[in-house]
């Protein structure tokens, strides 16, 4: 201690810490300020100013209010370009050389984009949880674990029927009345073959794909009116009164259903006879950021806020919610809860082995649904 109360001490201790704190507050600077910080990748998002999207297929409503909500959430515009394509065709795209900045699907579809381009590895811990709200939960949610995603909504099928044409004691409880002929003729469904891959999810591999396979044959035989475009295409046929009910996705009928269309909803009502799980079918979705992506920044900012704080307007048009958390007051949870339905009850594919699942039903039924197989 005497050593350093002299002068050449003091002298000695100047020329070791002053250098020392030279150093540190650089390095301190730098840190704050690094890649890897929100604050940093606000900056860069900033001038970036475009996001290329595909999976969510934004309508051009969608599209100004996203614009709108962004520019109020963050203080800086962004330009959302979003393809229109079906996310069933999101594969094919980008192995012909689409470039994309955030894409959504399922598990099945963010596999597939991770092995033709890869998906951007991202530290969502970097996003506030304040200003983010549940994002590593989001994380935690997302359909498979392998991929770096995040749940971007759940969703499921019902039963969507023109109450000019039918009456809610009229109405099947399952799939399989839908083979009834009574219904011969007056039923949509869609080429897409869903809901049976989900549905086949009630049983193990073999026993799903059978029953859902023989389903499949029995529809088809009930002359089904066919809807090309998935489940919007089957609801717009119940509201022209082409048929009177079909299963579809059920936020393919919430925008209709808000602009006054004769349609309703009506939840699957039992499980098939020796289910040994529930009957819901639902699907998970992700939203991911794209590896290489053309806006990389904004890439992640833009799925993070999709993820946790997309648009009302937004996600009523399109259906997107997340509605099986505790305490959820959207439309869908409210639905459900009206018909005695938790979120136990909701299938939905859990690992890879499902999805392999429900991808062999989704093939056989649709070739049988399109009169290639028998």
């Amino acid at each position: 201690m005497r050593y350093f109360t002299s002068r050449g001490g003091v002298a000695l201790l100047l020329l070791v810490v002053v250098p020392l704190l030279v150093l540190v507050i650089p390095l301190t600077t730098a840190r704050s300020a690094s890649p890897g910080s929100y604050t940093a990748l606000l900056a860069a998002a900033k001038e970036e100013g475009k996001i290329v999207v595909s999976g969510p297929n934004f309508d051009p409503d969608d599209v100004k209010v996203l614009e709108r909500e962004f520019k109020k959430r963050f203080g800086f515009p962004v330009q959302v370009i979003s393809d229109p394509g079906h996310v069933r065709e999101l594969p094919a795209r980008v192995a012909g050389g689409a470039k994309y900045d955030v894409i959504n699907g399922s598990g099945i579809t963010a596999g597939q984009i991770d092995e033709l381009v890869g998906l951007q590895q991202v530290d969502w811990s970097i996003f506030p949880e304040e200003g983010f709200p549940g994002i590593m939960d989001n994380y935690a949610d997302r359909s498979r674990p392998g991929i770096p995603c995040l749940l971007y909504f759940r969703f499921t099928w019902a039963f969507v029927y023109n109450t000019e044409m039918l009456s809610p004691k009229e109405l099947p409880r399952r799939m399989e009345d839908l083979t009834d002929p009574k219904w011969k003729g007056r039923f949509v469904l869609s080429d897409l073959a869903v809901p049976l891959d989900m549905l086949a999810l009630q049983w193990d591999y073999e026993e799903g794909k059978r029953r859902m396979v023989d389903l499949a044959r029995r529809l088809k035989a009930n002359n089904p009116i066919l809807a090309s475009g998935g489940s919007p295409g089957a609801v717009a046929k119940v509201i022209a009164g082409e048929a009177s009910i079909a299963a579809a996705a059920f936020g393919s009928a919430m925008g209709p259903i808000d602009k006054g269309a004769p349609i309703a909803l009506w939840p699957f009502k039992e499980p098939e006879v020796g289910a040994t799980r529930a009957m819901q079918p639902g699907l998970s979705m992700n939203i991911c950021t794209v590896k290489n992506a053309p806006h990389p920044n904004m890439a992640q900012l833009f799925t993070a806020w999709l993820s946790t704080q997309l648009p009302a307007e937004v996600a009523v048009n399109r259906g997107h919610f997340r509605p099986f958390r505790e305490g959820d007051t959207s439309f869908i949870a409210k639905f459900y809860r009206e018909h005695g339905i938790t979120k136990d009850q909701f299938l939905t594919h859990v690992n890879e082995a499902q999805e392999k699942q429900r991808k062999d039903v989704y093939t056989e039924a649709a070739k049988i649904y399109a009169g290639l197989q028998k």
